[in-house]
This record gives structure tokens, C-alpha cells and sequence, in this order.
């Protein structure tokens, strides 16, 4: 009954802003958010739950405003906690992180205090050979990257570094066709060279991963090797760029 009540309020509302704000109005968040704490274990309802975070979230800034106030970036994280082992599960929390931080900047930072980070990298590690549920973590930790100085700081630690540039590098292997994920983490680079300090840690442990990109990109860009999409060259251009310039400060 919770996963349908679940499923139906992601259905509906979907491109739908008026029947989104009566939702919310009726108490949609509140009751999906009971649902997330009733079964926190459960990976269907949370699957859902998320999902519907995600549809609500995706176009109303007050609706991503009001789910923070009543506390859905944790029960987001706790999901991917709790069914850390469910791929879709995690593909469907780290796109409800994607809306609900989206152009809002207290929400990225909530997440970051809420071990958001920690999370979404755990997510990019053990999923890095899945190009779905890779392209979503990534995608998610770009975006609560970008701008967000508390959520660089993060970040930018050695160890978190050496895991998201590992994953990254790996999922070359399994993921080489899907540039969203390969762009993201480009960006993330970019993000996190804020100093020299990071950026001779991140010149070190992302050389090799850069590198490959420009070698098959290049490839790319003359219609030969991974495609002919030259957003993954560029993005690896910028961050090798901006690498460089920070060493060179």
C-alpha cells in the first residue's frame, strides 16, 4: 500500500506543476516522508519514496524548500544507507538529490553536514562498473559541488579524492559510452581545485584518468574511437587547465 500510495503520487505529478503544489498542499511530502521512516528498510518504498521526492522537487523551488524543512535530505541519505546495496535505490536517491539541491544553495550545504558526501562517494565507489546508478551519483555530487565552497572542503580531502578519481578511472572500463558520467567528474575536478594544495594532490591522482580522456575524446572529436560528442574533451581540457593554473599560483 505505501509503495503504491509511493508510486502513485511520483506518477502523477510528473511535468504537472498545479497537481504538484496540491500535493504538497494535502500533505504529499509529509505522508512520503512517513513512508520513508515507516519502512526505512524496505528498498521498493524507498525506491519510491525517492522517485517522488525527485518528480515534486523537480520544478519548485518552495516545494524543494519545504521537503528540507521537514527533513528529506536525511531520509534521502538514510536510504542510501540502509539499501546500500540496492542499485536502484541509489539511482533513485542521488536523483533526488540532483532536484532537491537544485539552485539552492542551503540545501547543498544541509547535505554536506549531513554526511551527504561521504554517501555519494561510497555510492560512486561501489557502483562505478554500473553506468546508470554511476551517472546519478556523479552527477548529484557535481552538482552539490558546484559553487558550494563547504561541500569542496569536503571533497577535496586526499581520501575522498583518491576514492572518486579511482571510481572514475575505473569506470572507464564499464561506463566508456556514457559521457554524462565522464563530464561530471571532469567538472568535479574543476570544482575542487580551489588551492595549490589541492591541486598537486588532484594533478597526481587524476593524471592518468584525464589523460585517457584526452587520448579518446581526441579520437572522438574526428569521428573515430568512443563518438563524435566533444563535451567530455572539454570538460577534461578545463580541468587539466585549471590544475595547471592553480599549481602555477
Amino acid at each position: 500500500m505505501q509503495r503504491a500510495g509511493c508510486c502513485l503520487l511520483y506518477n502523477i505529478c510528473i511535468g504537472n506543476v498545479e497537481i504538484e503544489r496540491t500535493i504538497v498542499n494535502s500533505g504529499g511530502v509529509t505522508a512520503i516522508l512517513k513512508a520513508l521512516d515507516t519502512f526505512a528498510t524496505d528498498s521498493t518504498i524507498q525506491e519510491a519514496g525517492c522517485i517522488a521526492l525527485h518528480n515534486l522537487c523537480a520544478k519548485s523551488a518552495e516545494n524543494r524548500k519545504l521537503a528540507a524543512k521537514e527533513e528529506a535530505i536525511q531520509r534521502v541519505i538514510r536510504a542510501m544507507k540502509e539499501c546500500s546495496g540496492s542499485a536502484s535505490v541509489q539511482e533513485a536517491a542521488c536523483k533526488a538529490i540532483i532536484n532537491l539541491t537544485a539552485k539552492n544553495m542551503p540545501n547543498k550545504i544541509l547535505l554536506g553536514e549531513q554526511d551527504g558526501i561521504n554517501v555519494l562517494l561510497k555510492t560512486i565507489q561501489r557502483y562505478a562498473n554500473n553506468p546508470v546508478v554511476m551517472e546519478a551519483a556523479v552527477t548529484a555530487l557535481r552538482n552539490v559541488s558546484n559553487k558550494c565552497i563547504n561541500n569542496i572542503n569536503i571533497i577535496k580531502v586526499q581520501s575522498r579524492l583518491n576514492i572518486l578519481l579511482t571510481a572514475l578511472e575505473n569506470s572507464l572500463q564499464h561506463c566508456q559510452q556514457n559521457t554524462a558520467i565522464q563530464k561530471a567528474g571532469c567538472d568535479i575536478i574543476s570544482y575542487a581545485c580551489v588551492d595549490k594544495e589541492t591541486a598537486d594532490a588532484m594533478d597526481s591522482l587524476s593524471a592518468s584518468y584525464i589523460q585517457r580522456l584526452l587520448k579518446q575524446y581526441n579520437n572522438a572529436a574526428d569521428g573515430d574511437g568512443l563518438g563524435k560528442d566533444t563535451k567530455v574533451l572539454e570538460a577534461a581540457k578545463r580541468a587539466q587547465n585549471k590544475i595547471n593554473s592553480m599549481i602555477r599560483a
